[in-house]
């Protein structure tokens, strides 16, 4: 014991005598381990420790449907109980929902609120305690419609909008202007289970008819649900997945007349691969920047390893006088070790404290979609278990080096040579050599990477989509919330129109269920049949269909291929009419135009009287567009409708206009998500641009390691070949031609590195292949502009000790010992 805290003073007095060496250290570590660990709590906010509270959640598997061969589809509540009675492989089952709510409390205005709608046993399932009241009675039935008005809290909301109210319990609020009763307040930080999106409040699934201004009869038949399962122990996801298959086939058979159901099946996925919220978009990044992370880890001990050899070559003399007053080599290495162990540990508290701050920039590189969202990025057991871990390596990977370094020291020769060779080189510069090659090629392999990434971004966002994305304001109203029926939802949307269109600076109004590259109410599919048509064996009839108002697609700038658009006078009562796509024209009707044509959707004829040209629907990558149907919303009352409004000026000038137009008809009825048509699409973008912003980081990272440790390995070898150089320009060589020695000596590191990165490359691509838009692996614009960026950063890591070398004294130094 004693021996090792003399190793530690004597460790610490050394690392205070060199304090650029120990700043520059411990900066690369921190760098390295804050990335690394910055993955590692991404990844256990995602797959290990998603949400706080909740009891075993890595036995926890989600439940989704393949509805006519499209994943990802939302589960009805029979269906969810088929699966909870008849299932071996899971012990426990709830279902969840997400949906907004318009929540009033006395002296407030209206705010819209994102609630869970959740099975009875959702609290039990989960194994939560309230920090007050009760949680919902798990054996009640969710399908005893108002039998169970009862609200839990967040703690956010018990906090923000009831102050922490240590009487909330029992308190009655207004959901949807229908009374519910508090009953409690779930545990602090648990925000619910649905992948990263916060709610700040839960209901029961037997409040979905008193939550409606016009429910149907049975709610719950068709209302879309996700599925949460526990996986029984010793049950591996294969068999459960085997299992929930043959479920599927079951129900399947019991609607075979359902056309829906020929291609029907149920999936198993984890916290990653769950279709809903933002968890299976952080996981399809994982693995890259897991890589990303690892290459910035090597590189970073490659350059600590650089650094420690240099440290202990300037330390060879002092190694050779304490091993000739009979230090042993087990006791030089421990000392080394020491040393090596407190930069690490400097390093991994550095890194750890980084990584607190980084780990929560997953806030900003994700889109805002009008939800709150909640991950748990609180550092836990594996996660400082994990930084331990890789302090540990960092100590035993890097402290080699300098170990092996300094017990190869020759006492004679490092006592009797000087403060620097005359020879100058090294007679270990080709490991050097080979450290520097190999930093260049893991930034070559980054940067490669990156350029790709960006490349494609840039190929996505430069794509023409179809539709005019500037100069619009849209915002959400949810009449349903507010106890509308069908006909005054209808008259309202009349008259909120024609009170917009005579606002000063508005050019075009309208209103639609989907915004083009919108996220909300895209996809959602209708049963289709067309007069004279008959489909191919196992062609599904069912079509992407939209709601649209007047003049929706003047508003949007969608050019019109034939006929017209829809109109003020296409209403209830008159003939019901329709509008498509070209590829739905071109589909159905490949040789004859598509107007006049009829389509049959839900035992109704629709007309078409226009074809629009096909634009981005879903993102601005779509390289084959969907065959899209457009049915007038007056036709076919939609209670949730998206406003847009086009500006003859700036959008955000219309704002206060448009909310003064609303509350002028329905004072409680919340406007939500105002916001323009550009921060709209610019989500879909964002989902783009995630993988080269979070890629940049790492290379960004990457360089300026590598540049540290180029100029560091430079500096120091112009230290040590200073005679040297001394010697040359005494012989008549110019500064000019020393200038050019040394950074000769960076060009064929480079070359290494450049060689080396490039065979390397040529794997490391294929990761990001499926992420690509617009150009191959191979994108010679991208391989070469990570090249000269590289030769750049080795250029200016060597200019500085260039020009100290040119500078060099030659009676000077060869004066010097």
């Amino acid at each position: 014991m004693n021996t090792l805290l003399q190793d530690i003073r004597y460790s610490l007095r050394q690392l205070r005598k060199s304090p650029g060496f120990t700043l520059t250290a411990v900066f690369t570590l921190a760098v390295g381990i804050g990335a690394l660990t910055t993955v590692a709590t991404w990844t256990n906010a995602v797959l290990y420790n998603p949400w706080p509270h909740v009891a075993e959640p890595a036995s926890m598997r989600f439940i989704d449907a393949t509805v006519l061969g499209s994943a990802g589809y939302s589960l009805h509540h029979d269906q969810y109980s088929f699966v909870r009675e008849h299932s071996r492989s899971f012990s426990n089952a709830t279902a969840i929902a997400i949906s907004p709510l318009n929540l009033m409390l006395p002296a407030t205005g209206p705010q819209a609120v994102i609630a869970g709608t959740v099975s009875s046993n959702y609290f039990q399932f989960l194994g939560l305690q309230p920090q007050a009241g009760r949680f919902f009675d798990p054996n009640a039935d969710d399908r005893a419609y108002g039998s169970h008005d009862e609200v839990v809290l967040s703690d956010s909301m018990w906090r923000g909008r009831f102050s922490a109210d240590p009487n909330v319990v029992g308190r009655t609020v207004s959901l949807n202007r229908h009374v519910f009763t508090v009953i409690g307040v779930a545990p602090r930080d648990f925000c619910g289970i649905y992948g990263g999106l916060a709610e700040t409040m839960w209901v029961p699934l037997s409040s979905l008819r008193d939550l409606s201004a016009d429910p149907a009869p049975d709610p719950l038949k068709y209302h879309g649900l996700q599925v949460a399962v526990r996986m029984r122990p010793g049950v591996s996801d294969r068999s459960a997945a085997a299992e929930l298959h043959a479920l599927a086939h079951s129900i399947a058979l019991t609607h075979n007349e359902d056309a829906r159901y020929s291609r029907w099946d149920l999936n198993l996925r984890d916290n990653a691969h769950f279709e809903r919220g933002f968890f299976s978009v952080i996981g399809e990044q994982l693995p890259i920047l897991l890589g990303a992370s690892v290459l910035l880890m090597l590189l970073v001990c490659i350059n600590i390893a650089s650094l420690l050899g240099q440290h202990a070559a300037r330390r060879r003399r002092e190694v050779a006088i304490r091993s000739a007053l009979g230090a042993t080599p087990a006791r030089i290495a421990a000392q080394i070790f020491v040393e090596t162990s407190l930069l690490a540990l400097a390093g991994a508290f550095a890194g750890w404290g980084l990584s607190t701050a980084m780990a929560r920039s997953v806030y900003i590189l994700l889109p805002n979609i009008g939800f709150p969202l909640a991950f748990n990025l609180h550092s836990d057991g594996r996660i400082l278990a994990f930084v331990a871990a890789v302090a540990v390596a960092v100590t035993l990977i890097c402290g080699m080096y300098p170990v092996r370094q300094s017990l190869r020291v020759s006492q004679k020769q490092a006592l009797h040579e000087g403060g620097a060779s005359v020879a100058g080189v090294s007679s270990r510069h080709w490991e050097k050599s080979v450290l520097l090659g190999m930093q260049l090629a893991i930034c070559f392999v980054v940067l490669v990477c990156c350029g790709l990434l960006t490349r494609s971004a840039l190929n996505v966002f430069f794509r023409s989509t179809g539709f005019d994305i500037k100069g619009v304001l849209t915002a959400d109203v949810d009449l349903s919330r507010s106890s509308y029926t069908q006909e005054r939802g209808l008259q309202f949307q009349s008259a909120l129109l024609d009170k917009l269109r005579s606002i000063p600076g508005v050019a075009d109004v309208t209103f639609t269920s989907h915004l083009p590259m919108g996220d909300y109410g895209s996809y959602n599919t209708q049963d289709l049949s067309i007069p004279g048509y008959v489909p191919a064996k196992g062609e599904e009839m069912a079509v992407v269909t939209d709601f649209e108002g007047p003049d929706f697609f003047r508003t949007m700038r969608i050019p019109l291929r034939e006929g017209r658009e829809f109109t003020t006078n296409d209403v209830a009562g008159s003939p019901l009419v329709a509008v498509v796509n070209q590829t739905m024209a071109q589909r159905y009707w490949p040789k004859e135009d598509a107007v006049g044509h009829n389509v049959v959707v839900n035992g109704k004829t629709w007309q078409i009287v226009g074809v629009v040209q096909n634009y981005s629907y879903g993102s601005p990558d779509e390289t084959d567009p969907t065959p899209l149907l457009f049915l007038p919303a007056a036709q076919h009352y939609q209670s949730y409708t998206i406003l847009a409004l086009r500006s003859r000026t700036t959008p955000e000038s219309l704002a206060a206009s448009l909310r003064r137009a609303v509350a002028g008809l329905d004072s409680g009825l919340p406007l939500e998500n105002v916001q323009t048509l550009e921060e709209v699409a610019g989500m879909r973008y964002q989902f783009s641009r995630i993988p080269a912003e979070l890629l940049a980081v790492y290379a960004l990272a990457s360089l300026l390691v590598a540049m540290m440790g180029l100029y560091a390995v430079t500096a120091y070898s112009v230290i040590e070949r200073h005679r040297e150089f001394a010697l040359r320009m005494a012989l008549g060589s110019s500064r000019a031609g020393i200038f050019r020695l040394v950074l000769r000596g960076s060009g064929m590191t480079a070359a290494i590195g450049l060689l080396a990165g490039g065979l390397g490359s040529i794997a490391a691509v294929r990761l990001v292949r499926a992420m690509l838009f617009g150009i191959t692996v191979f994108d010679p614009l991208s391989y070469c502009a990570a090249a000269l960026l590289l030769l750049l950063t080795v250029i200016l890591s060597g200019l500085a000790p260039a020009r100290r070398a040119a500078s060099i004294d030659p009676m000077q130094a060869l004066r010097s010992e």
